[in-house]
């Protein structure tokens, strides 16, 4: 519940007042859920008046698109191999790579699963706005995907391949979230495992139908 803004907490005191506005965000969006991310209450948390927000972001708006932007910089980065990586075991290091993310970070992992649940009506939201940058990561990705398959199916079936990579990871996170499980090392691996094991089967499984 939102109330008096207090001096900085002692949480995001090691944080710009930008920074602490984004991290704020993302954990209200994780332990409430997207709806429940206000500017009343970031304000609270972080322990600045809300109208200060207005000195870093256009609004709530603003505020969700920046948490996006940095989102997508860490996917973006998680893309970048090591040289001497076989394709089959980049796949491995970027589910690995993303489970580790998106569990550090879960409500980067709530805005996504909602941005697939919910029925766009025309206004975009943050995800929306960053549409290039997606589709500039799933194209990396894709040509990843692309050398596991002697024939590799088109550019837009590999962008969908990356997605359902990337919702199967959130899905399994999401399930043990729902659960009240914690996230430890083994599970992560074992999320990542399973997430890599997914796509390493799929040229097999598509030279068969």
């Amino acid at each position: 519940m939102a109330g008096r803004p207090r001096k900085i907490a002692e949480e995001f005191q090691a944080f710009s007042t930008a920074e602490a506005i984004l991290l704020a965000a993302e954990r209200i969006c994780g332990e409430e859920g997207l709806s429940a991310v206000k500017l009343r209450e970031i304000a609270r948390r972080v322990g600045i008046e809300p109208a200060s927000i207005y000195n870093h972001y256009k609004g709530l708006d603003g505020v969700l698109s920046a948490v996006v932007v940095q989102a997508l910089d860490i996917r973006a980065a998680n893309l970048e191999m090591p040289d001497g990586l076989t394709p089959r075991e980049q796949i491995r290091l970027l589910c690995l790579r993303d489970t580790q993310f998106l569990s550090d970070r879960k409500g980067i992992a709530r805005m996504v699963l909602q941005d697939f649940a919910e029925v766009h009506d025309g206004k975009p939201n943050a995800f929306d706005l960053h549409e290039k940058r997606i589709v500039e990561i799933l194209d990396v990705e894709s040509a990843i995907l692309a050398q596991l398959f002697d024939t590799p199916p088109a550019r837009p079936r590999l962008g969908q391949i990356a997605m359902v990579r990337g919702n199967m990871i959130i899905t399994l996170l999401a399930q043990r979230w729902m659960n009240g499980w914690d996230t430890g090392d083994a599970d992560i691996k074992q999320i990542a495992e399973l997430a890599s094991a997914f796509i390493l089967g799929l040229p097999g499984e598509m030279e068969n139908t």
